[in-house]
C-alpha cells in the first residue's frame, strides 16, 4: 500500500518536470499542437502556439501541484526517515 502512495505522485513528479523544464522536443510539440489548434479553433498560428505554450506549462503545473498534494506526505516521511538513519550512522 505504501508503495502507491509513493509510486503515483513519483510519476507525476517526473512528468511534471519533463514538462517544465526545456528540452528539444518543445521545437516540435509546440508548433504541432499550435498547427492543430488553429486548424479546429479557427485562430491565427501564432495564437495557436502561443495557446499550446500555455496548455503544456499548465498541465506540468497541474501535475506538479497533484504530485506535492498526493504524495507529500508519505515522500516527506520516507526522507525524514532516510535523513535520520544516515545521521544516526555518522553519529556512531
Amino acid at each position: 500500500m505504501r508503495f502507491r502512495k509513493v509510486a503515483f505522485p513519483a510519476l507525476m513528479l517526473a512528468s511534471s518536470l519533463y514538462i517544465l523544464l526545456p528540452t528539444a522536443d518543445e521545437i516540435f510539440i509546440h508548433p504541432a499542437f499550435g498547427l492543430f489548434l488553429s486548424y479546429v479553433l479557427q485562430i491565427p498560428l501564432v495564437y495557436g502556439v502561443l495557446l499550446s505554450i500555455i496548455i503544456y506549462r499548465t498541465i506540468g503545473l497541474g501535475c506538479l501541484l497533484g504530485a506535492l498534494l498526493i504524495g507529500g506526505r508519505p515522500i516527506y516521511g520516507k526522507l525524514k526517515e532516510s535523513l535520520a538513519k544516515e545521521k544516526f550512522r555518522k553519529k556512531f
